[in-house]
């Protein structure tokens, strides 16, 4: 469940930490020495799940926004997200940027402001990449410590 877990921070369609999350609780739950993990670890491992699962939500948009973005490029970068899974994860990644990119030019013709907010949209997939395999990791460490 870990490496799916960790699949899931990468491919938008496995919701990592949850999975993570649900790794730890069955653990908890079917482990033959008693309970490992307190109820203050399973706690907070849960609310910082919820709010990973949030953010992962709310960052690109506000990134895509705060750059000067368009509902169009924030789409645009989704559907190009998801069209490039079928690629590679490189074609994930080049997908979600030429689809930020398609679709500012479609709300506008400005191609340097239209890049622009393609690169911050990317940014803002980074982050939220980087924050759902900061989770994992620690979700790992308290799985296997």
């Amino acid at each position: 469940m870990l490496a799916v877990a960790f699949l899931g921070c990468f491919l938008p369609v496995l919701p990592g930490p949850t999975i993570a999350y649900a790794a730890i609780l069955l653990r908890h739950f079917l482990s033959e020495k008693g309970d490992p993990y307190s109820l203050t670890l399973l706690v907070a491992m849960g609310v910082a799940m919820a709010v990973v699962f949030l953010l992962d939500y709310i960052i690109p948009g506000w990134v895509t926004r705060k750059a000067g973005g368009s509902k169009y490029g924030a789409r645009g970068a989704l559907v190009g997200m998801v069209a490039g899974i079928f690629l590679t994860p490189i074609g994930m990644l080049l997908g979600m940027f030429l689809g930020a990119l398609i679709g500012e030019l479609l709300h506008s013709n400005d191609v340097g402001r239209a890049a622009g907010v393609a690169c911050w949209s990317f940014v803002g997939f980074l982050l939220t990449v980087g924050l759902k395999c900061i989770y994992c990791m620690a979700a790992a460490w308290c799985f296997f410590r």
